[in-house]
């Protein structure tokens, strides 16, 4: 009879999967490395998954962290509460790192393409939220297309932060979130001149 797998080893060999993206890139990350640095022996890791990319793909998985969402009591505020709260991720480097790395990887590995599809849905749930909060006390238009509205609340923060890779001080974030929260209120009165 085979030994049961353990439980331990398997999540040894995750936590060091997890150390090896976040040194070495998704472009550096390999089995060997992950055994080395886990002191799991290969054959352990690959009776817990069939490949290293499926060890791959479990790591980042396992790294997507759900964000809470900020209810304010305004649009403004809840963007730049929920800006707050995901700047910390975007400045740590590794974090960084691997997120433009399983975007890039996502394009030619379906596997991968699927883990970072659930990564984006799982990061939108709070501010599609958020819009939908805004619907509610009449700040934005109920017809609101909410799939454009995301885009557009998250593409200047993580434009800057993941492309350019600028800085955002406490004022540059109201700025920003007072400039997102305009432009989704001025589409509104658009839409509905009532408003």
């Amino acid at each position: 009879m085979p030994r049961p797998l353990s439980a331990k080893a398997r999540e040894k060999a995750i936590i060091a999967a997890q150390e090896v993206i976040a040194l070495d890139g998704i472009e550096g990350f390999t089995v060997d490395a992950v055994a080395k640095r886990s002191g799991v022996a290969k054959t352990t890791i690959y009776r817990h998954f069939s490949s290293g990319n499926e060890l791959l793909i479990h790591a980042v998985d396992c790294m997507v962290q759900p964000f809470s969402t900020p209810n304010t009591g305004s649009l403004v505020g809840d963007i730049d509460a929920f800006m707050r709260m995901v700047l910390p991720i975007l400045d740590d480097h590794a974090m960084r790192r691997t997120m433009v790395g399983v975007m890039a990887a996502s394009i030619s590995d379906p596997a991968l393409n699927r883990v970072h599809q659930e990564m984006m849905e799982e990061r939108m749930i709070p501010i599609k939220t958020i819009l939908e909060l805004a619907q509610g006390r009449g700040e934005l238009d109920p017809e609101l297309d909410l799939n454009l509205a995301l885009d557009f609340v998250e593409g200047p923060f993580f434009f800057r932060k993941l492309v350019r890779q600028d800085a955002l001080d406490d004022g540059q974030i109201r700025v920003l979130a007072e400039m997102i929260a305009g432009g989704l209120r001025a589409l509104s009165a658009q839409t509905d001149p009532a408003r």
